[in-house]
């Protein structure tokens, strides 16, 4: 049992991470929030047996501020869960880490990572962003009393029943577009990708907070397939074979490769995340897809001495979790009747 504060706990990763926290009935459970929330809810501590308000209105821009908030609620692990995507928000997990290094209660600390092994060349993940979670994990480096792990779902498997299945993510479309029947895949489409969906990633990191010590990378990812059969298992699904162009990986690499319907639709409907429409889409999906082609999401690849598979160490701890035949089947097989 912990008192656990989750670090943009009200965002869509961060929400599912803090609900699967809670559920598990055993922390003292807060959530770190620039926003002002009107009714802040209240939860009974399994550890005091007390009523507390739950929503920590935070001031990520000093350092000072955040050692006497996590000081103040006798905080022992702190979870961040920022979308790491500027400067200022690395800046803000900078100052979390710092803070909660100097705090006499917080003894763990899990980084917004969320992804796969950012500590690689752009020959392997092309993926701008990842120079955020490198300066955080040079700051990790530098703590003395935190013992502090990187999650790794691999790809987040929801984005593949999109969106006829329920998850918090905004939409994207990888790899293949099952409502426009078309697959783009790199090179020969043997490239292997590891998926998590969320929710299962959610719970997963609330179990491993009971382990006595973690290693420095913690895995969820409940499948590991190539591109090739994960077209496969849409066409088994949907009952009839999809068009598939198979392209040089250099056409991703340079942002040059074949739209899929369903993102340039994404583009022109969600123009608050995309002001730039399909010219900024376009390099972010890329980018992802060219590290899979590149094999940063083949955990296969993995140490296996360095990493520690969640979903074996756990098993029949969590429910288990969906593997991408179940979600595929799920999302895409016709209804009958």
């Amino acid at each position: 049992m912990a008192v656990v504060a989750v670090a943009g706990g009200l965002g869509d990763l961060g929400r599912l991470i803090t609900d699967a926290i809670v559920k598990t009935g055993k922390h003292e459970v807060y959530v770190m929030s620039r926003k002002t929330v009107p009714n802040n809810p209240s939860h009974i501590s399994p550890l005091t047996g007390k009523s507390y308000e739950s929503i920590i209105q935070t001031d990520y821009s000093s350092e000072d501020a955040l050692a006497e908030q996590l000081t103040k609620h006798r905080v022992n692990v702190v979870v961040c869960t920022f979308i790491m995507d500027s400067d200022q928000v690395c800046d803000a997990e900078l100052h979390l880490i710092r803070a909660a290094n100097r705090c006499p209660s917080v003894r763990r600390f899990i980084p917004s990572e969320f992804n796969v092994e950012y500590d690689v060349g752009d020959d392997v993940l092309p993926y701008p962003e990842k120079k955020y979670h490198l300066i955080a994990r040079r700051e990790l480096e530098k703590t003395s009393t935190l013992e502090y792990a990187y999650l790794y779902p691999g790809m987040f498997m929801d984005y593949f029943g999109l969106p006829r299945v329920a998850s918090s993510l905004r939409p994207l479309c990888f790899f293949v577009d099952p409502e426009n029947g078309l697959a783009v895949l790199p090179g020969d489409g043997e490239a292997k990708m590891s998926m998590t969906v969320t929710m299962d990633a959610a719970r997963l990191l609330a179990a491993a907070l009971e382990l006595d010590a973690w290693p420095r990378i913690l895995t969820t990812a409940a499948s590991t397939i190539s591109l090739n059969e994960l077209v496969r298992l849409y066409e088994k699904a949907l009952g009839h074979k999809l068009e598939v162009r198979y392209l040089p990986v250099d056409k991703w690499l340079k942002h040059e490769t074949v739209d899929l319907p369903a993102n340039i639709d994404i583009a022109k409907g969600y123009p608050e995340r995309f002001p730039q429409g399909l010219d900024q889409l376009r390099p972010l999906v890329a980018d992802l897809e060219a590290g899979v082609a590149l094999g940063a999401f083949d955990f296969s690849k993995l140490d296996q001495n360095q990493h520690l598979d969640l979903v074996k160490a756990l098993e029949g701890r969590v429910p288990a979790p969906k593997r991408i035949e179940e979600l595929i089947e799920e999302a895409w097989k016709p209804v009958s009747g």
